[in-house]
């Protein structure tokens, strides 16, 4: 069993989400390891380049989780502005139909970075992208 699918059935037996709910976002899933599109975090240490955090969100959990009214608010600071494509916005503005857009433009390398940060206070770097 995959870890999301383990994640997800515990979030029914803890009832944060419904038998039904879980059963779209189990669905979406699966479809969504077909195509292998995530939402990736990373966080490295800067010296050693050694992974401190690893987020990964199959897209189509996402989408879904973007259409029942979820926002990125907090993982990002208050005021924080992307850049994509010439575009700015918020992290929190994110939605359904961009994250179409940007899976349609997707580069050669099947990877669109939309965040990629030094951190030299607390020696970090990290990336935020899909791929």
């Amino acid at each position: 069993m995959s870890e999301e699918r383990r994640k997800i059935l515990n979030m029914v037996a803890e009832g944060k989400i419904t038998p039904e709910e879980a059963e779209r976002l189990l669905s979406v899933l699966k479809e969504t390891q077909d195509k292998a599109h995530f939402f990736r975090i990373r966080i490295y240490d800067r010296n050693s380049e050694k992974t401190k955090v690893k987020v990964d969100i199959p897209l189509g959990v996402l989408k879904l989780l973007l259409k029942f009214g979820a926002t990125f608010q907090g993982l990002a600071p208050e005021g924080f502005k992307m850049n994509i494509k010439g575009k700015e916005f918020h992290l929190d503005e994110f939605t359904p139909e961009m994250l179409d857009k940007i899976i349609g433009e997707l580069d050669e390398s099947g990877r669109f970075n939309l965040v990629e940060v030094d951190n030299t206070e607390d020696n970090e770097r990290v990336e935020v992208y899909i791929e």
